[in-house]
């Protein structure tokens, strides 16, 4: 009676190491691309030759920064520039601050601003992509740092060895423990395809390597922060916490009034409503701890949308103000960019009382207002969200319910766009003798639902 050849065991391990050996080259050779790639594009590419911005970003690190004109850097953004302090080198800090004398760069790691300021015109891009470890063996090559880049070496040849572990199953041989064939003779011959082959892709990944070594050998003195899970991410869009208020509950319009110069105001909530500043309203610049906001003491001074759309039906208004003077409309609705539109209604204002008002005009043309139960005209930053929904108009201040309406309904439908600072607001109750406010606000925000009183209460509570 004939039994069943045995089972072969043997091929198991040896296939999983193969396997893991490929697995681990192929992605080294991976990440060398996405150096490549970069460079191909005409971008600086650099690696990372401190710790300055460990644990999270390490010595070895290649970082690829986009081309971008040194006048109009904000800050936050991770800068690549000619080190100031010592010629032929690179440095590659965050933008800290905009100052008379220059750009001010720190790293995230270090305790002190860099010491000396940057010239725009050192600016040579802006950080984008991160690729880790990829750069290691050109710092210990110019190093001559042996000992690394023998163990590397080494590494490297027993990988490649272990890829072909598995040469003999995908051959076809016969196990050399049981006897046993793989499968069937002539079925499968890699003899001279496979050897080939496994020489080419080897010289290919060689090539990758040695180009990405020689790309990125040139190293900055610096990394940026933010946390990196693959192989690359975007930076430019990690900020400090103070040029990146919480964006709670998903707004369509967020203004945080961080830009160092210009008269655009960048919507960070990532739908294209970007502000232009009119008549002069004023950037409270300072260190990113002082958290700068708008000051608005010129008159007729106002940020408006450059985004038209029809007056929405259900939404939210929320804004951070501080000023002396009963006047003034904060955030709202308006038909037109000049200093008073035939049609405006869902904003927040300051009446001739020093009260707070959140106002809605309806379809009818009845205006209907939220009022404030004290004033707000101490100086002090204040927190102020107004809320509409069909039936329900809601006022906050400072996270606390001030009034609530139900006998608002359908708004008045016009097309328009958002607006801080000056509008007029004849006919309104409360109606102040300036239209203009005088004070600063910070972080703007617009939503399409109406925010109940638990997140407003969060929003509150999480600051401006």
């Amino acid at each position: 009676m004939s039994h069943p050849p045995r089972r072969c065991l043997g091929d198991a391990p040896a296939i999983v190491a193969a396997g893991l050996a490929r697995t681990a080259l192929w992605t080294v050779v991976v990440l060398a691309l996405w150096c490549l790639l970069p460079a191909a594009l005409g971008w600086q590419v650099t690696t990372v030759a401190s710790d300055s911005m460990a644990p999270r970003i390490r010595t070895g690190d290649v970082v690829a920064a986009a081309p971008i004109d040194g006048d109009h850097v904000t800050p936050g953004q991770v800068l690549l520039v000619d080190d100031p302090d010592h010629a032929d080198r690179l440095r590659l800090h965050r933008l800290d601050s905009v100052d008379p004398d220059g750009l001010t760069l720190k790293g995230d790691a270090n305790e002190h601003a860099d010491s000396s300021p940057v010239s725009t015109g050192d600016v040579r891009g802006v950080g984008v992509l991160r690729v880790p470890w990829v750069g290691a063996p050109g710092l210990w090559l110019a190093r001559h740092d042996w000992a690394p880049l023998a163990g590397l070496v080494a590494v490297a040849l027993a990988s490649a060895a272990l890829t072909r572990a598995d040469r003999s199953v995908r051959r076809g041989l016969p196990c050399r423990r049981c006897g046993r064939p793989r499968w069937q003779v002539g079925q499968h011959d890699l003899d001279a395809d496979d050897e080939s082959g496994v020489a080419r892709t080897a010289a290919a990944a060689v090539t990758v390597l040695a180009l990405a070594v020689t790309t990125t050998l040139t190293p900055s003195g610096a990394a940026f922060s933010g946390t990196t899970d693959g192989a690359a991410r975007a930076a430019t869009s990690v900020f400090p916490d103070c040029f990146a208020s919480q964006r709670l509950d998903a707004p369509v319009l967020a203004w945080d009034f961080g830009e160092p110069r210009g008269t655009s105001v960048r919507d960070v909530s990532d739908h294209g409503q970007v502000g232009t500043m009119i008549s002069g309203p004023r950037r409270n610049d300072g260190p990113c701890g002082d958290n700068p906001s708008m000051n608005f003491g010129v008159t007729d001074a106002r940020v408006q949308s450059a985004v038209r759309r029809t007056a929405p039906q259900t939404f939210s208004v929320e804004v951070w103000f501080r000023t002396e003077r009963a006047q003034g409309r904060l955030i709202g609705f308006s038909s037109e960019s000049s200093e008073a539109s035939p049609f405006k209604d869902r904003h927040l204002f300051v009446d001739a009382s020093g009260k707070l008002r959140f106002g809605v005009q309806g379809d009818k043309g009845w205006r209907f207002a939220d009022v404030s139960t004290t004033t707000v005209t101490d100086g002090a930053w204040h927190h102020a969200v107004g809320s509409f929904i069909s039936g329900s108009l809601d006022l906050y201040l400072d996270g606390v319910l001030q009034q609530h309406r139900d006998d608002a309904k359908a708004l008045q439908s016009y097309a328009g766009s958002w607006r801080v600072g000056r509008e007029s607001l004849d006919g309104w109750t409360g109606q102040p003798a300036s239209f203009t406010f005088v004070g600063d606000l910070d972080t703007a925000r617009v939503y399409d639902t109406a925010l109940d009183a638990g997140a407003v209460r969060e929003h509150f509570a999480a600051g401006r």
